[in-house]
């Protein structure tokens, strides 16, 4: 008997903890695979390239695997899995330059990452001791014209001229990045020169663009506004786990009067979807926004791990200006269960809409699916205005009521929040889980959509 108590013990305890597992992964999986699917726009582009086009040059490439750093190319794997060089192609970096009558597009393909030795000057005298090693670098394999705007006449006749197509064999990205074009006697292909140029320095423009932004790689940067921001999240915090202090109705003004000054319009970092999309498709910059970016990681950690919200409930200068709203308020009205259950799925429409045009690039702006760009005074126009205004005042009436009917960005922070054994899996969890399948679905037929989307466009002009 007490062997089965205890097994249900840890069965009640169990499933709680998997069904939050499943809520963390299912929001974990959809923005990786927003992420994935930005990076893949930003290095493939229009054009993407693929394992056929690097065979000509590598012949055992089997799979190409993005690279998330700042040269923005593919490493080239063996079809075992192992890396057997890298993959870049100069558009759309390398655009503005025009060979004869427009820009062309150039494959580049690397070998494998070697350590050669740095060469003894002529002088030196011979020595038993090894010499010192190079940095570890890439030697070009090959070049191949993928598509240029130039004629095709002129094209032909650059990549029928040996000389020029293996110029580029053997140079590793330094060599490339500051090669001079007179000390190397290249004065391009004869009959098509301008053809040739273009494309030498749209490849060596490629290779500097790549140095320029590893260089501008922003370092980490603590400013007023990070401490500020800390000081507010540990007094979240605190309030949060001493709960004793909300009974105090002094204490608790004052700091619902703190969280929508200082927060909301002194200090302005605030989580919105506009934040969240930015960081699913472009990476979390906590390089230059540190405070912010540990205030999000807490936001989702701390309710999915003790069933408590610090940022909505202690953060969140609108989520404050409401709490002070709804019980102070004389016009306090309730609404029927069922038009409020209705009315609860509307935060999870606005995420679907938000994760469709993320996802296509369709032309939305963000901050006006929320409120919360109202407190950045110097930075919003008049729709965030507007959506809190409204928002404040029907919470006058129904307390609560944009976080509890309007509110994309608390929704997805309530759908990780843990309800211990009173959990269960439902209509959030399937719904969920649709919206991940939509973000695959969408993401693997981003082209055709996009294509059947200006058919619609052109149609319809």
């Amino acid at each position: 008997m007490k062997s089965r108590r205890n097994m249900l013990f840890r069965n009640v305890r169990t499933k709680p903890l998997l069904l939050q597992g499943y809520r963390l992964a299912v929001i974990v999986i959809t923005m990786l695979l927003i992420r994935h699917h930005f990076q893949q726009l930003e290095i493939q582009g229009d054009a993407p390239i693929t394992v056929s086009e690097t065979q000509s040059i590598l012949p055992q490439a089997a799979k190409l695997r993005i690279d998330s750093g700042t040269i923005a190319g593919l490493f080239v794997d063996d079809a075992n899995g192992h890396e057997i060089g890298y993959a870049l192609r100069t558009s759309p970096q390398s655009n503005d330059i025009i060979g004869y009558a427009g820009p062309s597009d150039v494959l580049i393909v690397f070998g494998k990452t070697t350590t050669a030795a740095n060469p003894r000057p002529a002088d030196s005298q011979e020595s038993t001791e090894p010499a010192e090693l190079a940095e570890p670098t890439r030697k070009i394999l090959g070049i191949k014209i993928r598509h240029s705007w130039d004629t095709r006449r002129h094209i032909q006749w650059v990549n029928d001229d040996a000389w020029f197509m293996q110029f580029w064999q053997g140079r590793d990205w330094h060599n490339v990045s500051t090669l001079n074009y007179y000390d190397e006697y290249m004065e391009g292909v004869s009959g098509a020169t301008l053809s040739s140029m273009g494309i030498a320095r749209s490849i060596q423009h490629r290779f500097v663009w790549a140095e320029e932004k590893s260089a501008a790689a922003p370092e980490l940067r603590i400013s007023k506004t990070d401490y500020g921001l800390w000081i507010a999240i540990g007094v979240g915090l605190l309030v949060t786990f001493r709960s004793g202090w909300k009974h105090n109705k002094n204490i608790w003004l004052g700091l619902k009067i703190a969280a929508f000054v200082y927060v909301g319009f002194l200090n302005g970092s605030l989580i919105a979807i506009s934040l969240l999309t930015g960081y699913a498709a472009h990476g979390i910059a906590w390089q230059i926004a540190p405070g912010l970016a540990s205030l999000v990681l807490i936001s989702f950690l701390i309710p999915w791990t003790t069933r408590r919200q610090p940022y909505c409930s202690q953060i969140c200068p609108h989520g404050a200006a409401q709490q002070v709203l709804s019980r102070y308020s004389p016009w306090k009205r309730s609404i029927p269960p069922k038009v409020a259950d209705g009315l609860k799925w509307f935060p999870f429409l606005l995420i679907v809409v938000a994760v469709t045009f993320l996802v296509l690039r369709l032309p939305i702006e963000f901050a006006h699916m929320e409120p919360f760009n109202a407190y950045l005074i110097r930075q919003t126009d008049w729709i965030p205005v507007v959506i809190a205004v409204l928002g404040l005042a029907v919470s006058a009436v129904v307390p609560m009521a944009y976080c509890k009917y309007g509110c994309p960005t608390g929704a997805l922070l309530e759908f990780v929040r843990s309800h211990g054994r009173a959990d269960r899996f439902g209509r959030k969890e399937i719904a969920a889980l649709a919206l991940l399948a939509l973000t695959w679905l969408l993401i693997n037929q981003h082209d055709k959509i996009q294509m059947w989307i200006g058919q619609a466009v052109a149609s319809g002009g």
